[in-house]
């Protein structure tokens, strides 16, 4: 099991937690080139959380709701899409685990591993951008 937050998600992860509002567990800073695919779709970056303790649903759908309508009006979903969702997974037939998830995906699949990269890493700092705003509004 891997421990060390990857070095180009980790400044949106500390951001995220620095919320108060969330507290993350997973992240992924996206893996683009031919020889970093595995099974698992690592073509974006991404980061789960839940919410902090004490701070309702409706808190993150707020944070999540700030950030998304501010990066898609301040720079669209191309060359990046940046999407938000609530994930439900299966734990065992009875319990399903309920996270969030911030997602920064390559519009253009076909891009070049470098474009991505450079286009993910511009992406998060946009995001990270928004977070701070976040924080310094609540």
């Amino acid at each position: 099991m891997m421990d060390a937050i990857e070095p180009k998600i980790k400044p949106l992860v500390d951001a995220l937690n620095e919320t108060g509002v969330v507290r993350t567990f997973s992240s992924c800073e996206g893996h683009f080139g031919p020889d970093e695919q595995t099974l698992v779709d690592r073509n974006h970056a991404e980061v789960r959380f839940i919410p902090a303790a004490g701070i309702p649903i409706a808190e993150v759908e707020t944070l999540l709701a700030y950030i998304l309508t501010r990066y898609k009006n301040q720079h669209g979903i191309v060359p990046v899409n940046l999407r938000g969702f609530r994930l439900y997974t299966p734990i065992d037939e009875d319990a399903v685990e309920e996270t969030f998830v911030v997602e920064l995906r390559p519009f253009n699949r076909f891009d070049q591993p470098g474009q991505k990269r450079a286009d993910i890493d511009r992406a998060i700092q946009q995001t990270i951008r928004l977070v701070a705003h976040f924080r310094q509004a609540r």
